[in-house]
């Protein structure tokens, strides 16, 4: 499967060119691989011992790519299910009170914590993010950040991938249209932005960037960080539990989508529908 790496390298930039390196991180989106290959280069940065950062020709970057860096610690998992138990968070909490060997940095990875981490053991890691230990990082991936704990996530910076397909312009547009329209005190703007989903590919396509949207705004609402100013507009206006309604009635328009519905009909239900839930006292 290709990787757009460049995409994925410009997104940690600002890690490169400076040395505020967060305590922890939580990349989530686009495919299993580009998280894992986000994940990889993120280490690199963080155990990286030259001034432009990663090079990828140091000792320590060498040792980061051929994944033996005594440094970078990757979270065990047991069972069919691939799941982080207690013991390893245990372990993990363990080990971050020592010292890095080689690197500046000691980087500790958990892969797919929103499906590998029970709320249970999602408890027990919050106790070292709550007081991480000096010259840490702690790099989580998911899917979908919004099956992790609220708490969790005002402790991380989330950075979201976009997936590899590219969203044209006229989709992003047509969003924030519907996003405008959601926040707006005139429901004609709602109406008019939903009604231009004339077509099935186009409501879907639309409809995932919204998502996309709503998912970044819950995160702000529970403490973490973005520079989408939608989502951040999305995040001082509405209640976190509007943004997870308006999650939810987006996933099952798309979902209806799928169905052979009148499109008029759903573009009128779902504008109904961000209505209510955006007006809700």
């Amino acid at each position: 499967m290709d990787i757009n790496k460049t995409q994925i390298e410009a997104v940690f930039s600002k890690y490169t060119e400076s040395d505020r390196m967060p305590h922890a991180v939580l990349i989530e989106g686009s495919t299993s691989d580009a998280r894992r290959y986000a994940t990889q280069y993120l280490s690199r940065i963080a155990v990286c011992s030259c001034s432009t950062r990663p090079c990828d020709t140091c000792k320590n970057c060498t040792k980061a790519l051929l994944g033996g860096h005594s440094d970078i610690y990757t979270a065990k998992t047991a069972g069919k299910t691939n799941s982080i138990n207690i013991e390893s968070i245990r372990d993990l909490i363990k080990d971050a009170s020592i010292k890095p060997n080689e690197a500046d940095t000691k980087v500790f990875i958990l892969h797919d914590v929103d499906t590998s981490m029970s709320e249970i053991v999602q408890n027990a890691f919050l106790k070292v993010l709550e007081e991480p230990p000096q010259r840490t990082l702690f790099i989580l991936t998911a899917k979908s950040s919004s099956r992790m704990l609220s708490t969790i996530l005002s402790r991380v910076q989330v950075i979201s991938l976009k997936n590899d397909d590219t969203v044209s312009e006229e989709t992003q547009e047509l969003a924030k249209n519907i996003v405008e329209g959601i926040l707006s005190l005139s429901e004609v703007k709602l109406l008019y932005a939903t009604n231009k989903l004339s077509t099935r590919p186009l409501f879907k396509e639309v409809l995932g960037v919204v998502s996309e949207y709503l998912r970044l705004a819950l995160n702000i609402s529970v403490g973490a960080k973005s520079d989408n100013e939608y989502a951040v507009a999305i995040a001082k206006k509405l209640t976190k539990s509007k943004i997870i309604g308006l999650i939810e009635i987006t996933s099952k328009a798309i979902i209806r989508a799928d169905r052979n519905v009148n499109m008029n009909l759903l573009c009128t239900w779902l504008c109904g529908e961000y209505r209510r839930i955006s007006w809700l006292r």
